[in-house]
């Protein structure tokens, strides 16, 4: 899906120290390499591979970092990072209810991320605040949100008769 035939774009960013020890793993991996710390390579190799490096983590950062968010006309979509490599798509037809709530990440779910075993699954980014969707066949997923209460309201207005609270 594009962005521009979503109706709802909403955007959750890793928290800010996930970021500082992402970036911070990231340097000193680089500086280690730059350093020749525990190798014998010359700087004409190790230079190349801490730019590699450098690519690499901004790539994987690029790829995953936080969370979107998207309703269209056809359901909720969800995925991870700019680029939706890992992504959820629920359909409006497959909510039964919704709810927001308030839950316990590392309790619940050992943590954020993409998250849960069996019938109960969780997309998130952090914080302790979730749109709970009920889905057909008993299933459960929770959707991290810094503003659940809108985004709620935002799959009631677009997913229409169709979604229940």
């Amino acid at each position: 899906m594009r962005t521009d035939e979503a109706r709802y774009v909403e955007r959750t960013p890793w928290p800010h120290w996930a970021e500082g020890v992402f970036w911070g793993a990231l340097a000193l991996t680089s500086f280690a390499m730059l350093a020749g710390w525990d190798t014998d390579l010359p700087a004409t190799v190790r230079v190349p591979i801490a730019a590699g490096i450098i690519t690499l983590g901004v790539a994987l950062r690029w790829i995953i970092g936080g969370m979107t968010v998207r309703v269209d006309d056809t359901g909720v979509f969800v995925h991870l990072g700019r680029v939706p490599l890992l992504r959820r798509h629920v359909p409006f037809d497959e909510i039964e209810g919704m709810e927001v709530v308030r839950y316990r990440p590392m309790r619940d779910f050992g943590g954020w991320g993409i998250r849960g075993l069996g019938k109960t699954k969780a997309w998130t980014a952090r914080g302790t605040r979730a749109v709970r969707l009920r889905l057909t066949d008993e299933r459960v997923l929770y959707i991290g949100s810094d503003v659940p209460q809108r985004l709620a309201e935002r799959i009631r207005t677009i997913g229409g008769a169709g979604v229940r609270a």
